[in-house]
């Protein structure tokens, strides 16, 4: 889930128009996606998101547009095994999928997590997968002081039941009975810390966690032709994209729609601003070997999940000297991607920002490839 898919859910909760939200929780054998993969079905037919695609994607789309004129929430198996099957997918297995009902007064809940992927906070979603009863979801993210912030998401019968009667009360104009939305017991102090400490979907004492924009930020240094074609590659891909350069001519928000935050300043001062975490990728492509070496030795003592540069490996050396002459171990060193992107034989900017992505979904999965 990206920031644009929570925007688009807050959106429509603040018009107090329905969404079912359809989550992978659990897959047999072979299936087109990992739990934890989203899907958003809104109240004008459209969706974000996917879960698979195909026949399955299909069903599951059908099966929420019917829970969301209900306002009900389940946990469904589907499987993909048999010609003979519902989705007449033969990969060989079953995807168990939770439908859940987002309420309207979760508007506020989800524009903060919209806030928290911008801003590179912490957040999840927690599924609690009851063997009886309704699924529910809640939110788990940090505010700007650090404090942990939950909110459930969904409402229970009952508690639709109260919500609509407080609305009905409350007049159409009225405010949303967004108390009701009491985050649920199962979420203590020391389980919300464990699941706002995850980094991939896994289960937390049977609750399924799933981080939201947990593979960090992208953050390219440099808005020439092949950092402008990385932006609206890598936010294809969910990632909040921070784009940095010192020219203002081209560190501007319009001409990179895709970006969460153009920042415009001297390098060394952009590298304060956007302080890289341990999360977060960064790929150095500025207009100079200087700026590239002042990028790349300063982000390489922030430990980034990715660091790539762009660069012929006559650059190569030079970086790598330098990384030496600063300190780095050659281990260090050894992290560094450079010339960064895989050997695809690409030459234009689209090219090459295609195989830069490549890399750093080989790298994020623990693929292994020609270093």
């Amino acid at each position: 889930m990206d920031e644009k898919m929570l925007a688009a859910l807050a959106g429509a909760l603040r018009r107090r128009e329905a969404v079912e939200l359809a989550s992978v929780v659990a897959t047999e054998g072979s299936a087109p996606r990992k739990a934890g993969a989203l899907l958003a079905v809104f109240a004008d037919g459209s969706v974000q998101g996917t879960v698979g695609g195909g026949s399955l994607e299909r069903l599951v789309i059908g099966r929420a547009a019917k829970l969301r004129e209900e306002g009900a929430s389940e946990v469904r198996r589907f499987g993909i095994d048999s010609p003979k099957s519902a989705t007449g997918m033969i990969c060989g297995g079953a995807v168990t999928v939770c439908l859940a009902a987002v309420a309207p007064e979760a508007a506020d809940a989800a524009a903060a997590l919209a806030a928290c992927v911008r801003e590179n906070r912490r957040c999840c979603l927690v599924f609690e997968l009851p063997e009886t009863g309704e699924p529910t979801v809640s939110a788990l993210w940090r505010d700007e002081g650090g404090e942990r912030v939950q909110a459930r998401l969904t409402h229970t019968r009952a508690g639709r039941s109260e919500a609509e009667a407080l609305q009905a009360a409350a007049g159409e104009g009225g405010p949303a009975p967004a108390a009701l939305l009491v985050s649920s017991d199962a979420l203590t102090g020391e389980r919300a810390e464990r699941a706002l400490a995850l980094d991939e979907a896994g289960f937390v004492d049977g609750m399924l966690v799933l981080p939201i924009a947990a593979g960090g930020r992208a953050i390219i240094f440099g808005a020439g032709h092949v950092g402008a074609a990385l932006v609206p590659v890598l936010a294809g891909l969910g990632h909040p994209v921070v784009l940095c350069d010192d020219r203002p001519e081209l560190a501007r928000p319009e001409l990179h729609p895709a970006a969460s935050r153009v920042v415009c300043a001297p390098y060394g001062e952009a590298l304060e601003r956007v302080a890289i975490g341990p999360r977060d990728q960064v790929v150095a492509c500025t207009a100079s070997h200087a700026t590239d070496a002042l990028v790349v030795t300063a982000a390489l003592g922030a430990h980034p999940r990715f660091l790539g540069c762009l660069g012929s490996k006559k650059k190569t050396v030079y970086i790598h000297r330098r990384l030496a002459e600063a300190g780095f171990a050659p281990e260090e060193i050894a992290r560094l991607h450079m010339p960064v992107g895989l050997p695809l034989g690409d030459e234009t900017p689209a090219e090459i920002a295609i195989s830069i992505a490549a890399q750093m979904i080989a790298v994020r999965h623990g693929v292994d490839l020609p270093h």
